[in-house]
Order: structure tokens, then sequence, then C-alpha cells
């Protein structure tokens, strides 16, 4: 039987999250709201064949999503009923998963289920934030109209997103291609040159540059079997880690603290966490769930643990911004901004001026990056190939000058 982790709040007021056996996350959700829980989200544990590209569970791509949405709204806009639109797109579903989460969904809604409850059914499959922003929708009789809302959200994250990784492709392009040739100088062009070098007297009488270099190719090419399966298990043994709460936790703790991209990450899970808030208020979720749901938006493990005690501080009666302050996590500027949203009933529109504050200080930043990182990786792969080829050369310029002599 698998296990899944339920996160789900009691009638204390403590958020916890607790792993159980179950057939499907439909029948634990049904079993943990008769115990008088109030869930927020169940997720299949990772197992093993999770650690490997395509043996977990098919994800659905954030693109994919925004379509289905789109074309989603524009039928529920026209009239048709939305059994009948959830037939028309089933057709259209090529990814495997999200046809059968979707048959599944179907189903149930011709079973009487609501459609957010039919998708919060699917896990994490979908996003929190969906299943929430259309039983809003539902409760006003206004699902086309959240589901646009949720069609413009969707569209400034993934805009934000390319913007990031199309800032990153460069500098990671260069630096994979600097890896390139040092790897093929180290396993092909250096051992070429130790039977040179073995005509001059010996490894003692050459330069320690030339000494180190050809020590380092030396073991790399003596231990190239070892060191792939070694590389391997390495990777997957931190990509178990990396699965686990602390090891998660660890590694996102970090990222933040790489140079320049750090800056930017932290700024764009800021962006999205506020966005997503501002979403869900906008739908008229009640702002102790919105927090609850907002939170995981952020992607980023140690702002999620920062933000998870925002919601607990609000529900006991403290302000959005004073509990937001204390995490640390968001600039001065940001706070005064959502405070006066808070005293002047407009949360919403100054949930959304903080994320576009923090988009426009994104683009700033990727354009420093574009401006600084790619000289000067230039630079410093320049001289470390320069490194090699003077420890390559050096014994053969010394040599030709000893003959002229």
């Amino acid at each position: 039987m698998p296990e899944f982790v339920a996160k789900m709040g009691t009638a204390e007021g403590d958020v916890i999250e607790r792993v159980y056996l179950s057939e499907n996350a439909d029948a634990l959700r049904r079993d943990l709201e008769r115990k008088d829980f109030l869930v927020f989200s169940i997720r299949r544990k990772a197992g093993f064949g999770s650690l490997l590209p395509g043996m977990g569970r098919g994800r659905i791509k954030m693109k994919e999503f925004l379509i289905f949405n789109q074309q989603l709204a524009a039928l529920l806009q026209a009239g048709l009923p939305i059994i009948s639109s959830l037939d028309v797109l089933l057709e259209r579903r090529k990814n495997p998963s999200f046809r059968k989460a979707l048959t599944d969904i179907r189903d149930q809604v011709k079973a009487g289920t609501s459609l957010s409850e039919a998708f919060a059914s699917q896990g994490d499959l979908f996003p929190p934030i969906y299943s929430s922003s259309l039983a809003s929708g539902e409760r006003s009789g206004e699902v086309a109209s959240v589901l646009r809302r949720y069609i413009t959200h969707t569209k400034k994250v993934l805009g934000l997103k390319s913007k990031v990784i199309a800032a990153l492709i460069y500098p990671a392009i260069l630096f994979l291609m600097s890896f390139m040739v040092i790897a093929i100088l180290i396993y092909f062009v250096i051992p070429k040159f130790s039977e040179i070098y073995a005509g001059f007297g010996g490894i003692e009488n050459l330069p320690l540059i030339t000494k180190i270099l050809l020590g380092v190719s030396n073991f790399a090419t003596q231990n190239a079997a070892l060191m792939v399966p070694g590389l391997l298990a390495a990777f997957l043994g931190f990509t178990a880690w990396r699965r686990t709460a602390s090891g998660a936790l660890t590694v996102d703790s970090w990222v933040l603290k790489v140079p320049f991209v750090g800056g930017i990450i932290h700024k764009y899970c800021v962006s999205r966490f506020t966005r997503t808030l501002g979403t869900l208020v906008a739908g008229g979720i009640p702002l102790v769930n919105s927090l609850e749901i907002a939170a995981p938006a952020a992607g980023n493990r140690f702002f999620v643990s920062k933000l998870s005690t925002v919601p607990g501080k609000v529900r006991e009666g403290n302000a959005l911004a004073t509990s937001l302050e204390q995490t640390g996590l968001f600039s001065d500027l940001a706070l005064e901004m959502i405070k006066v949203g808070e005293s002047t009933g407009a949360l919403q529109e100054m949930l959304d001026n903080v994320s576009s504050l923090y988009d426009e200080e994104i683009d700033d930043s990727l354009q420093n990056i574009e401006a600084l990182m790619v000289p000067v990786m230039l630079v410093f792969m320049g001289v470390f190939i320069a490194f090699i080829m003077l420890a390559i050369y050096m014994p053969l310029i010394k040599s030709y000058g000893m003959q002229g002599r």
C-alpha cells in the first residue's frame, strides 16, 4: 500500500504533517476529514524510483497546464457545462499523466464532486492555489473569472521564470564549454606530452606547474573507471539526501548564498509568494488559508520554513506586515507597502505592487549578471586554460632554449 504525506490543520489550530498508508489520496482525504482534520494537501511519498528521471509519477508542465486553463475558461465562458468542457479537453491531452488525472476528475465531477475537490484529490500533481481558487469561484459562481485570474498569475510567473533562465543560460554554456576543453586537455592532450617529457631526463627535472598538471592527468586517466561510477553514486546519494526534509532545507539555504544567483532567487521567491498570496486574497479566500497555500508557492524550502510561522501569528491576531517582518525575508519598502494595504483595505493591490517591485529588481539584477558575470567567467576560464597551456609548453620552450646555446 503506498505512503502519502498529508499536511493538515488540527482542531486546536496547529498545522501538522504526517505520513499515512492508504489506497489512494482521495480515500485518505475522506478518512482525515471524518476525523475533523482540515486537509491542506496530500502528496505521495517519494521512493527510490523517483530519484531517476522518468521513474516517478509524471509531471505536468506549467505551460501545458496554462494552455489547458485557457481552453477551459474559453469553453465555460461560451456557456458549455463543466463536464462537457472536460470531455472536449480530454480528447486533446497527449500527456498520459495529465490525461489519466483529467479522466479521474471528469468521473468525480459526474458523480457529484465539485471541480475544486476533484482537482485537490490528485495530490501534488496540481498546485494547491488552483483548487483553492476554483473553490472560491464555485462559491461565488464566477469560475470563469477565477480561471482568468489564475491564467494571468501563471503567465506572470512563467514570464519571470523565463527571464531568469535565459539570463543564466549563457554563463552556464561558457562554464560547460570550458569544462569540456579542460577535460580534453587532461585526458587526451597531456598524456601525449608526458611521453615527450620522458626524454627530458625524468619528471624531477620538469617545472613545478608541469609536475602538478601531470599528476592530475595521471590520476584522472588511471582512475577513470572508478571515477564515473563514483560520481554517479555521489549524485544519487546527493539526490536522495536532497529529497529529505533536512537535505532540501540545507541545499535551498546554500542556493540563496551563491553570489549573483542567490540574490535573484531570493527576489524570485518573494515575488512568487506575494503574487500567489494576492491572487488568493483577490479570490475571497481567508488570509490565514491564503498564507498556508501561498508559502509553498515560493518554491525554496528555506523560504517555506520561514514563512510557515506566519499563518499561526496572523491567526493569533498579529498584523501580516509584522509577521512577515519577523521572517527577515522582505525589504523595508515591501513591508511598508503591505502595511499600507492592510490599513486601507487594499491588500491585494499592494501585494501585486510588491511582486511587481521585486520583478523590476530581478530585471536589474539580470542585466548586471549579463554585464559582469560573463566577462568575469571569460577572464577566469581564460587564465585557467592559459595556466594549463603554460604548464604544457614550458618544458618544451626550456628545452629548445638550451639546444640553441
